[in-house]
């Protein structure tokens, strides 16, 4: 009789912890796939995402590998890349290495963003932080020259932030500019690698790059303006806007670069935004992304408990 009513305490317990777990919100662990496991150029990467939740640090780093001409042009490039969810206190960052001078240009709609830079050391690495909106991007590039004597590019871009949107989600892009070698999609949620998967371009992957030494600029080194961090060779950062449109610029994903006295910003070149017209501001509005409930969880949890407690109660 003792030994049946201590079981009953025991179940009754045990079915009340479950119904307590149900209840903790971000209890289930995120899921993420990529494929395929091969493409040419052009093809499409499918990026699926289960359960992550609002306010998760989303990180996503697309690295191409690729063979190039010593001293030869180059251009890695996602086309069409789709966000189906935004990213607040985000940045967009890219390193590149083995190069000589380097562009990474931002295309959304009417919105152009483009940043050019030379190496140091062969190694170029620029970031931009604001708000990255849901949406489509008709083209985020990495292009330039290799440097002297290199035979394989790095170029590696990352897009991070706070998640803000649907829990359950797609993202896609189409690899463009690199018709051999390989690239390395790799997701981090809340500083925790979920992912980490290489996709050959082409029919064979390209070797692993070496370190490539090359001859640098004189002038400052990296450092922080406006909102943009960049390192590495010399000359300065300038920002023009066509004055030709009075409309409100959409969000976009780089502050006016600013100049403080006596400062001078790496990389060479200019960064040219164009204002977005308010027809396409207005289009990529989203409504917000519907909250999962836990109150079906919490219910079936709870009868679960229930029919546990009679069913040991009546035959204890």
């Amino acid at each position: 009789m003792g030994t049946g009513k201590e079981n009953s305490g025991r179940f009754f317990y045990l079915s009340v912890l479950v119904l307590v777990l149900s209840l903790v919100p971000g209890a289930g662990a995120v899921a993420v796939t990529v494929t395929p496991d091969q493409i040419g150029e052009g093809d499409q990467v499918s990026i699926g995402i289960t359960g992550l939740s609002d306010n998760s640090t989303f990180s996503l780093r697309i690295e191409g590998t690729f063979a190039v001409s010593p001293g030869g042009a180059f251009s890695f490039e996602t086309g069409n890349l789709v966000m189906p969810f935004g990213l607040r206190d985000g940045s967009l960052s890219a390193t590149l290495q083995n190069t000589a001078t380097n562009v990474l240009t931002v295309r959304k709609g009417d919105t152009e963003v483009r940043k050019v830079g030379s190496s140091q050391g062969g190694v170029f690495s620029t970031s931009e932080t604001g708000s990255i909106p849901a949406g489509t991007y008709d083209l985020i590039s990495l292009s330039g020259t290799a440097a002297p004597g290199a035979d394989t590019i790095v170029a590696g871009l990352t897009l991070q932030g706070k998640k803000s949107g649907p829990d359950d989600s797609v993202i896609t892009f189409l690899v463009q500019g690199v018709s051999g070698g390989r690239i390395t999609v790799t997701v981090t949620v809340d500083g925790e690698t979920a992912l980490s998967r290489t996709i050959v371009i082409g029919d064979t992957v390209t070797p692993t790059p070496t370190a490539t030494a090359t001859s640098s600029g004189g002038g400052g080194g990296g450092g922080t303006s406006g909102g943009i961090t960049t390192s590495g060779g010399s000359g300065t950062t300038t920002t023009t806007a066509t004055p030709t449109r009075t409309a409100t610029p959409a969000p976009t994903l780089t502050v006016p670069a600013q100049t403080t006295a006596g400062q001078t910003p790496a990389g060479t070149g200019t960064m040219t935004t164009i204002p977005t017209s308010p027809a396409a501001t207005a289009a990529e509005k989203t409504s917000p992304a519907p909250t999962r409930s836990a109150t079906c969880p919490a219910i079936a949890a709870l009868a679960v408990s229930m029919g546990t407690l009679v069913f040991f109660i009546r035959y204890r």
